[in-house]
């Protein structure tokens, strides 16, 4: 018999809002639910502990952000043990994989908790008590989106789990689980606040709108024609021309724990090193990078999360985003003390170029590490030992912007190329003060006439502003498999091209090179790749789910 998957929802309210006075003791300690959902201050806290899990390790602060930026197309992990990872030859009994499932499905239950509990609260404060129902379906929407893309058909769980059965849930029609994220978004918009009353750092309504616009046109896919077009164009001008978010200028001032929550954030995960979560600045920058002078010993942080070569060669040199989004060239190692040993060669110098000059010009080639610029969005001079503050950005305003213009490119709108230039020239926008100076401000270029007279060109430039304006914001897995294979095998021959031509230039075997990998091309492994697998765990635990429901290829 399989074993019991999940806990009781009461548990884990039990553990995110500790001895607080609702709690009663039974002779089966659970906890009384009508306790926790009649005070305000224990239904915040089941909020808060909600969030919490979606901060925690199997969440956003880890295995979410590694594994979707590893397997996107333009990432890659310099351990040994991701190689199956990095090489889009995922298992389904990959652990970090297994987790960021089971990481979702932990925020699902508790979503469901919330929203079943506040159905019968007696908090007299109406606002209040919607706005903590509308997170909750907010969470429970946004997480289903995810893991309809990352594995398609998965268990639709609605209602707290009580029972051995209710853990049993088979696997859902993708379209099913898409009714679900689409009902939970407007139930979203309908109690969460106007933007004029939200708290800091919580979703307001049209948060739920932008992300419905998103999920719209991930429901369009590569179909022209599709009635969703329309819809997601509909949903994001909504958000659009109700003003409530703007862009940042420069894009240099978007990132790092310095820019939390600012104007162009529509929903972040939040960090916070005093409550130890928050590990993306230990696993995107290098070790002992001079930026992260605040930790004290070498093993934080260590960079185990880098952008491939593509990802930053896809910038024109002169693009702002460039700067802003890369650690490259170099770095000091603040751990090694002597002089001539300080300067870490990063990707795009090359092996060659390491083993010249003297002193503190001389550059050391540490093979792995070497290979790869590394991700600067994550940002935090602060840094402790043990977590960062810098947030996760999980959408914001450009996104929408990007959302819009598809959108409208699709359905033969005029202004489709307006909406992407927004985009374009708050990143040319070097120095952020709104005004473009045509001899020093050159990239990236606008939109040309040809592009916005052809749908298919314009179709394709937001195809690559997405994943350059979006580098290392886990954006990329879903933008590349969006519209299907034509898509994917694109970006692994473009990889693949890359790593060839770059090695074979320094007279190097990129076989011979440590962590450095190039992608097997067929019909078959591209198309597997559009989903990760399903992952063997749940096969094994849930009586409802057989080895021959196995995603595609896996």
């Amino acid at each position: 018999m399989k074993t019991l998957k999940y806990i009781l929802l009461s548990c884990v309210v039990l553990g995110a809002v500790a001895c607080d006075d609702f709690l009663v003791e039974t002779p089966d300690t659970s906890v009384e639910k009508s306790g926790v959902y009649n005070s305000l201050s224990s239904a915040k806290a089941a909020l808060a502990g909600c969030y919490g899990n979606m901060a925690g390790y199997n969440g956003y602060a880890f295995n979410y952000f590694h594994v979707l930026s590893v397997t996107s197309g333009m990432g890659v992990s310099i351990k040994a043990n991701d190689v199956n990872l990095t090489t889009m030859n995922i298992l389904p009994s990959d652990v970090n994989m297994t987790n960021a499932y089971n990481g979702m499905y932990e925020t699902v239950r508790i979503a469901n908790d919330i929203i079943d509990g506040m159905k019968s609260s007696t908090i007299s404060v109406e606002s209040e008590k919607n706005r903590i129902t509308g997170e909750a379906h907010f969470i429970r929407g946004l997480t289903y989106f995810n893991l309809v893309r990352l594995f398609g058909k998965v268990s639709l769980v609605t209602q707290p789990v009580l029972d051995y059965n209710e853990a049993q849930a088979p696997r859902a029609d993708v379209s099913a689980v898409y009714t679900l994220i689409i009902d939970d978004l407007k139930a979203a918009y309908g109690m969460l606040p106007l933007p004029a009353d939200k708290v800091e750092g919580h979703p307001h309504r049209y948060a739920a709108q932008a992300l419905l616009a998103k999920v719209y046109l991930t429901l369009a896919g590569n179909t022209e024609g599709s009635e969703y077009w329309q819809k997601a164009y509909d949903a994001a001008k909504d958000v659009y021309d109700h003003g409530e978010y703007k862009l940042v200028r420069p894009y240099a001032k978007l990132f790092g724990s310095a820019n939390k929550n600012n104007a162009e954030s529509i929903f972040e995960i939040q960090f916070a090193s005093a409550v130890n979560s928050g590990r993306l600045t230990e696993t995107t920058f290098p070790v002992g990078h001079e930026l992260m002078s605040n930790i004290a010993t070498e093993g934080k942080s260590w960079g185990k999360t880098r952008p491939s070569q593509r990802a930053f060669d896809q910038f024109d040199e002169g693009d702002p985003r460039r700067e802003a989004s890369f650690v490259y060239g170099r770095y000091t190692n603040i751990f090694i003390a002597d002089a001539k040993k300080k300067n870490i060669l990063l990707y795009p110098t090359t092996k060659k170029a390491g083993t010249s000059g003297t002193g503190d010009n001389k550059l050391v080639y540490k093979q792995g590490d070497s290979e790869y610029p590394a991700w600067k969005k994550y940002y935090d001079p602060m840094m402790t030992a043990s977590a960062s503050n810098a947030n996760f950005v999980y959408y914001r305003y450009a996104d929408l912007l990007m959302v819009l213009a598809e959108a409208a490119n699709e359905i033969g709108s005029s202004d489709a190329a307006g909406y992407l230039n927004e985009v374009l020239d708050r990143a040319r926008d070097a120095d952020g003060n709104g005004v473009i100076d045509p001899a020093t401000e050159v990239y990236p270029l606008a939109v040309s006439p040809e592009e916005e007279a052809d749908k298919a060109l314009f179709r394709e430039r937001i195809f690559r502003e997405r994943l350059k304006e979006l580098t290392g914001e886990c954006d990329e897995w879903y933008t590349i498999r969006r519209r299907g294979t034509e898509y994917l095998r694109k970006i692994m021959e473009e990889h693949n091209t890359q790593v060839e031509a770059w090695y074979a230039a320094q007279k190097l075997d990129p076989a011979n090179v440590k962590f450095v990998y190039t992608y097997k091309i067929t019909d078959e492994t591209v198309k597997k790749n559009l989903l990760m697998p399903f992952p063997a765990d749940e096969i094994i635990r849930n009586e409802n789910i057989s080895q021959e429901e196995q995603n595609y290829g896996y």
